[in-house]
């Protein structure tokens, strides 16, 4: 018998009623972590810098940049060299945004929930992590 199965040992009405308001509040809690997980994901930023601490970005929940900082040795740069230190700055906060989307759906969720996969996925869309080699 299937002990996750909350009909599995049904004998008579009043079983059958406990086990579907088990398994409603069961849902009903399910759909409740999951709100909690995505509002938690929502509500997220994430900084990150460049190696050279020249340039620092912050994102929002969708990755958008919601700020930048640089450091005076900015202004002395290259433009080709700016670029560079502003994009692994941007590419550093995405990794932070991904972490800590995954953190806030693991503190709710089972990661390997569909739902806990799909909220993280749709940061890891905009920021993919790369292969290991």
């Amino acid at each position: 018998m299937d002990n996750d199965n909350p009909f599995a040992n049904i004998a008579g009405p009043e079983d059958a009623r406990a086990a579907l308001a088990d398994w409603k509040e069961r849902a009903e809690q399910r759909a409740a972590d999951a709100i909690a997980a995505s509002e938690a994901v929502q509500e997220l930023t994430a900084t990150g810098m460049d190696a050279n601490g020249v340039v620092v970005v912050k994102l929002n929940s969708s990755g958008a940049v919601i700020g930048v900082q640089f450091a005076s040795e900015f202004q002395r740069m290259q433009l080709r060299h700016a670029e560079r230190q502003f994009m692994e700055a941007y590419g550093n906060a995405g990794k932070a945004l991904l972490a800590n989307a995954r953190a806030a759906v693991e503190a709710r969720l089972d990661p390997s929930s569909p739902t806990a996969r799909a909220l993280v996925d749709s940061i890891k869309m905009r920021f993919p992590e790369a292969e290991e080699r």
